[in-house]
């Protein structure tokens, strides 16, 4: 049988991570190495194949994102507010061509995905040929999939535009589907339609051969199988597959969707710690796959971020009552908000080193998604009344109690044309509500075509700069380095 190893290689598509953080793969003996020839050793990589990356920066593509500076007698931000505003964070927030390749980049984030891909990759290349009990060998390989998928999946939707009539000519991402075996080999980039092919694929696959039974704990570090009907339910959402969404998503539920649902009531600690560490605790049934991820994004004196007075805009409602997820958020100074929805903590690569690097637990798949994915399935569905009932098993504990009734109302607060726009403007809106601090906002403003419009402060320029309906720069443009290894930039 053939040995593989895993160690200190570079992909061209993420050439740059030598220049990420102190744990530069250059740095690492080229003879330091894994011998994958235990089902054992494989399993490890497999759960070290997902990414450490956060995709949170795509909230300042938003209008989840703002100057936090006071308005002036006359409406206008005159400062920052006292955040630290950095070239990237401007970037950003304009749409532009981040330059930066660190943390909250994109770059940063195509880097770490395709690492985790290369993982898996290279332990479903032997996986088959080692010897083993099958089932076991069968688990290892379904989440090596689903990784593989997942990774996929969200680089396509960051740099791609969304799946729509034009996926089949549209640019997606290189799907890679094994190892590397030679020294900067040429790549092309698949269409987004080519992407989700093959993600479907190894989704569908993956999620018949996962099975809980192997791991340990919560579990939730994992793509178990209720992770991964909530990936298929996402997947079939985005893909615009109604039919499906529904149907991974009731097998998901199993008949008892109130059991995935945080109860906002219980969540509030004695301080910003514990509210925070209950939002993001594996054990919480809601909570479905929990990922560490390196990033500065609970610092929000950095950065575009809501004041307390944009938020009471965003938890506004038709029902005109207070929203208890309103009440959790907290501000620094008179200006930055936070939400008690991740802690950061702090990694020191060895115990004499003087240096560390900041992370957060994220939940990346929720229970709350699953459902909001089936109401917007049951609308498009022709099913109004089935979409009204799971948004109220949501609203029913964040609401206190109360619940959307009148379908003709809703549709009259959004000043929709007709009720099934007034629909989806209700699940947008109770998604965004839901999804702040978790970076998925960006994503329906893709599927819906929505646009945004940012202002800077004076400080910053003081202008006004929009992202239209069908703009281009929906698709993040890939990483310079990858361009510069032959891949097509996405066209402006």
């Amino acid at each position: 049988m053939k040995k593989h190893t895993i160690y200190s290689y570079i992909l061209p598509l993420f050439l740059s991570i030598a220049f990420v953080s102190c744990d530069s793969y250059l740095e690492e003996s080229p003879d330091d190495r894994l011998e994958l020839n235990t089902l054992d050793k494989a399993a490890k990589v497999v759960a070290d194949s997902y990414s450490q990356a956060s995709f949170l920066f795509t909230e300042t593509y938003t209008d989840l994102a703002g100057p936090t500076g006071n308005p002036d007698g006359n409406g206008i931000v005159q400062d920052t507010g006292g955040n630290i505003i950095t070239n990237q964070d401007r970037q950003l927030y304009k749409w532009e061509e981040v330059n930066d390749i660190f943390q909250e980049t994109p770059t940063f984030y195509w880097d770490r995905s395709y690492a985790a891909i290369a993982q898996t990759n290279e332990v479903l290349a032997i996986i088959d040929n080692l010897e083993g009990e099958q089932d076991k060998k069968n688990a290892i390989k379904g989440e090596a999939l689903l990784s593989r998928a997942y990774h996929h999946f969200m680089l396509v939707n960051i740099f791609g535009l969304h799946y729509d009539q034009n996926a089949a000519t549209n640019l997606g991402v290189p799907y890679i589907t094994s190892p590397e075996t030679e020294f900067l080999p040429s790549y092309t980039r698949n269409t987004v339609k080519e992407v989700y092919d093959l993600v479907e694929k190894d989704l569908l696959e993956g999620l018949s051969l996962i099975n809980d039974k192997f791991f340990i704990g919560t579990k939730k570090y994992h793509f178990t199988k209720k992770a991964a009907l909530a990936f298929a339910s996402r997947f079939y959402l985005w893909k615009k597959d109604y039919a499906n969404c529904k149907k991974y998503s009731d097998l998901f539920f199993d008949g008892s969707p109130a059991t995935y649902i945080k109860d906002y009531t219980q969540i509030t600690g004695a301080n910003f710690q514990e509210t925070a560490n209950k939002h993001e605790d594996p054990s919480d049934p809601s909570n479905l796959l929990v990922i560490q991820k390196f990033s500065l994004y609970t610092r929000v004196n950095r950065g575009f971020r809501l004041t307390s007075n944009q938020l009471s805009e965003v938890y506004q409602n038709q029902l005109g009552i207070n929203d208890i997820r309103d009440d959790l958020f907290g501000t620094i100074g008179s200006n930055g908000i936070y939400l008690p929805r991740i802690w950061e903590y702090t990694f020191r690569e060895n115990l004499s080193s003087n240096s560390v690097r900041p992370y957060h637990i994220e939940v990346v798949l929720k229970g709350e998604e699953v459902l909001f994915n089936r109401a917007e399935a049951n609308l498009f569905l022709g099913n109004q009344d089935a979409a009204l009932s799971d948004i109220n098993i949501i609203a029913e504990n964040r609401y206190r109690g109360q619940t959307y009734t009148n379908i003709a109302a809703i549709t009259s607060y959004y000043d929709a044309t007709d009720e099934t726009e007034g629909m989806l403007r209700l699940i947008l809106d109770e998604r965004k509500k839901e999804f702040w601090f978790h970076g998925l906002r960006w994503f329906d403003i893709k599927r819906h075509n929505i646009p945004v419009t940012h202002i800077l402060p004076v400080s910053e320029g003081g202008e006004t700069v929009e992202l239209p309906a069908n703009d281009l720069r929906r698709a993040v443009q890939i990483p310079r380095d990858a361009i510069s290894f032959g891949l097509t930039p996405n066209p402006r």
